[in-house]
């Protein structure tokens, strides 16, 4: 349950609404409890109203002196007493019925002899005999049917106002759930990415999101409102008849084990669901993100086998769940079914042969009884509904829960203007243990330098961009940026003096202008265009129908792949950074745009740091240094001019591409 309470304690905020809700409930309850209890005085109105005499034989008990007779207030006398013909408003054969002021006179001096249940049940008779009892059977009938309408408008709208109260409560939760989850996804490193799929982190800030509303949506509403109306109709039942009610309470230790026994399975059962949605999720992410690869290799018929199957597995784990969830409610129901009969077939015999109760407060009593199987039928199965969006809510906490494999992004020195100083030392990382990405690595890249990283695919180039700005941290040595180790560093500040293109391209379903300004609030339109011009963007752009205002599709499908590069280089451009870190930036440019791009690139970087990764060896001739790695070693530095009179494997690397 603590999962439980930890998202009951998410409420708090919305203390005002809940208690509100809550005393809506409680008005929502009296008014349902009272309006079965006018059952009595309508009753009486259609069927007693006109015989003075209304006391009722209820019960002969062996060795009295004679029957127990109950007057119209429910209270139980000896008949053959004096007394109790006379409280009991018996009329003798051949005298006139008592008058509507005699009866009162004649309660009144009934009321100080009572105590107890009995005082309780004569108060309520009394007042029904008072204002809804009075006059003739016809104004007695119109006055219990205003009366009627007045409770049931009553009842249902506080109803309405406790269940709209309850709706705000639950999604507003929901939504701060919901909204941590993303925030805290946001804050985590590139490892936690890499160890989580795609498809099953969107599962669970959505499909879990969803589940878990259960914990505090319409299971929470049900865990107040109906222990309140148990309460009531107990208390009812507990008042016009104590031992048959405790008669009623016998299998309710039955029930709550039912109950607590399929809830145990369902919260397993739930956990599975959710992992198969995770895993169903991210099939239906890989192939949407990858239907060119899909289509290229003639794959759709195994796409489509895999995912049938998933979606089986799914299926056949929700019908298991439903078919445990859905066997709550009929057993439950079954067992307060099977005490309620028991009740009507024993009450109703007593009624019969000089029964325990007047028939009028017998029926009250059987409507209170039949009507706690419905919150107890709904306690059942909101027990399960709890299970299963706890199941959920634990996937989400475990993503909350998680501890940052970094310091705190907003903690330590904020970096205000970087000088554009970058420094390795002694450097190893490995993102899995045992398996190291870099070894050893020692790199310094001074304010205004432009270096250049080469290297075979899986030689550790991008690693090494990628932990300038902190996105992995060293395993040992240090990352220096000005001198600072950037654990010591405020990571927010440290990244908006470094501008970056990444080796693929991510761009966003939005216009041209929104994604070169990407992070920036203010910038002109101006500022921009002058951006994508030194990208060698602006012309492509002024082509498109809206120009910079069109809107490039989800991850930017409606460009080439050229396109996108020259819009990710502008974005890099119009940030105007102090450390600039370009992963392959002009990979994807055929030979035209990459003469002109180069050039632009050759006057931002001056008096700017700038690392470059490349393949082509073309672009980077010019640069104050280059490092060549291997395995995560750096194996060559020199200019371009230094290392190909060197020899080795840069030599072999430019020969490979100039000498065909």
């Amino acid at each position: 349950m603590k999962t439980y309470f930890r998202m009951l304690k998410m409420i708090r905020p919305y203390t005002v609404q809940l208690v509100l809700a809550v005393v809506f409930m409680i008005v929502f309850s009296f008014m349902s409890i009272f309006s079965i209890t006018m059952i009595s005085p309508f009753l009486e109105a259609l069927f007693l109203k006109d015989d003075a005499r209304t006391a009722q034989v209820v019960d002969q008990k062996p060795g009295a002196t004679g029957l127990i007779v109950q007057d119209e207030a429910g209270v139980a006398h000896d008949s053959l007493s004096p007394r109790s013909e006379e409280l009991a408003g018996r009329t003798p054969p051949g005298t006139r019925a008592e008058t509507d002021d005699e009866r009162r006179a004649r309660y009144e001096e009934l009321k100080d002899t009572l105590s107890g249940l009995d005082s309780l049940k004569f108060k309520f008779k009394d007042w029904a005999s008072r204002n809804m009892l009075q006059g003739t059977k016809q104004e007695a009938l119109l006055r219990i049917c205003i009366t009627f309408f007045l409770l049931a408008l009553a009842k249902n709208l506080s109803c309405y106002i406790q269940e709209v109260l309850m709706v705000y409560v639950g999604q507003a939760v929901i939504r701060d759930l919901r909204n941590e989850l993303y925030l805290k996804m946001t804050s985590m490193p590139l490892s936690f990415f890499h160890k989580h799929k795609a498809g099953e982190l969107i599962s669970r800030a959505t499909n879990d999101v969803m589940v878990a509303q259960q914990c505090v949506g319409l299971s929470f509403t049900k865990l107040v409102k109906d222990p309140i109306f148990l309460i009531m109709y107990l208390t009812v039942a507990l008042i016009l008849s104590w031992k048959m009610t405790l008669m009623a309470l016998v299998l309710m230790p039955i029930s709550l084990t039912v109950i607590i026994r399929i809830g145990k399975k369902l919260r397993h059962l739930s956990h599975l669901q959710q992992e198969q949605m995770a895993n169903l999720t991210s099939t239906l992410q890989e192939t949407v993100y990858g239907i060119r690869v899909v289509k290229a290799f003639a794959m759709e018929k195994f796409e489509n086998r895999k995912f049938i199957a998933q979606s089986q597995a799914l299926f056949r784990q929700v019908f298991r769940i439903n078919y445990t969830m859905k066997a709550s409610s009929p057993l439950t129901e079954q067992l307060s079914m099977i005490v309620a009969l028991f009740l009507l077939w024993f009450g109703g015999s007593k009624v019969f042969t000089g029964g325990i109760m007047a028939p009028d407060l017998f029926i009250v009593f059987l409507f209170m009884i039949f009507s706690m199987v419905r919150p107890i039928k709904s306690l059942g199965a909101v027990n399960n509904e709890i299970q299963a969006g706890m199941a959920a809510a634990e996937r989400i906490f475990q993503v909350i829960d998680t501890e940052p494999e970094t310091a705190d992004r907003e903690a330590g020195l904020r970096l205000e203007k970087a000088e554009g100083r970058v420094e390795f030392d002694h450097v190893d990382f490995a993102y899995i243990k045992g398996e190291p990405v870099l070894r050893d690595i020692v790199l310094k890249v001074d304010p205004g330098e432009v270096v250049a990283l080469v290297g075979s695919s899986g030689s550790g180039k991008s690693t090494l961009v990628d932990m300038i700005p902190g996105f992995y941290m060293p395993d040992s040595g240090r990352v220096l940026v000005d001198g600072h180790d950037i654990r010591d560093l405020n990571l927010t500040a440290l990244r908006s003096n470094m501008g970056i293109v990444t080796q693929e391209v991510i761009l966003f379903h939005d216009t041209v202008l929104n994604n070169i300004a990407y992070g920036m609030d203010d910038v002109s339109l101006d500022d921009v265009k002058a951006a994508a011009q030194a990208a060698n963007a602006d012309e492509f752009i002024a082509r498109m129908p809206n120009g910079y205002d069109t809107i490039i599709g989800d991850r930017g499908l409606k460009l080439s792949g050229g396109q996108r590069q020259r819009i990710s280089i502008a974005r890099a451009i119009l940030k105007n950074p102090a450390i600039l870190l370009l992963d392959e930036a002009t990979s994807a440019l055929d030979t035209e745009s990459e003469h002109l791009v180069q050039e632009a690139i050759d006057r931002l970087v001056r008096n700017r740091t700038t690392i470059v990764i490349a393949h082509r060896l073309s672009t980077i001739q010019n640069v104050d240094r280059i490092y060549l790695l291997e395995k995560g070693r750096v194996v060559q530095v020199g200019t371009h001019d230094q290392l190909l009179a060197r020899g080795g494997r840069y030599k072999e690397l430019y020969n490979l591409q100039f000498q065909r």
